[in-house]
């Protein structure tokens, strides 16, 4: 079996096992990050959500389909990076989620890159180095830890599932923003004599 499609089996196994309602059965329209004669009606966190939703969508697609070759995921990539795009030129996500974002569909591409592309390896070193580092900083592991823990098809998936969520997370924590702040602005308020 092909380390592509050991990839996409992990992904779907990830993201069936996440707890994350409805992320798989949604997918991202061009209504949900907004259009030229819409775009006053999609907030910020309901395009994140929209694109989280579709990644998740489309490797369940693909799973669903038995499909999952570099042509069908490459596909795929191409349309969330076309979508990122559009929602940020239209403001409809914020830098943070765009950096983040980016970086999934990053990993995503220099995973799925086909030895064709490559073939004397010169991207070897520096697709490994960008792995590690993606998956040190999504699970806080060091670079220092010894194999499989911080490399491999199986930390790679772990990574993209967990950034995902943590954007998930990053987008409801938007809501309680001012509330949270008000409280943190308390509890730096100086006593009261």
């Amino acid at each position: 079996m092909s380390k592509k499609i050991i990839f996409v089996l992990i992904l779907v196994l990830f993201w069936i096992a996440l707890p994350v309602a409805g992320f798989a059965n949604e997918s991202c329209t061009e209504a949900d990050i907004g259009t030229d004669t819409n775009a006053a009606t999609a907030t910020e966190e309901e395009a994140g959500f929209a694109l989280l939703s579709a990644i998740v969508a489309g490797f369940n697609d693909l799973a669903e389909s038995g499909t999952g070759g570099y042509d069908q995921v490459n596909r795929m990539l191409a349309q969330q990076m076309a979508a990122l795009k559009k929602a940020r030129q239209q403001q409809k996500i914020d830098a943070v989620f765009y950096s983040r974002y980016h970086r999934i569909l990053e990993v995503l591409k220099l995973t799925i890159m086909e030895p064709q592309y490559d073939e004397e390896g010169i991207l070897d070193t520096l697709i490994s180095n960008e792995m590690k580092e993606f998956i040190v900083r999504v699970m806080g592991q060091d670079s220092s830890s010894p194999p499989p823990e911080h490399r491999g098809i199986g930390a790679i998936a772990g990574a993209i599932a967990e950034e995902i969520l943590n954007l998930h997370i990053y987008l409801e924590g938007k809501k309680d923003r001012d509330r949270l702040l008000k409280k943190y602005m308390e509890w730096t308020k100086p006593p009261k004599e």
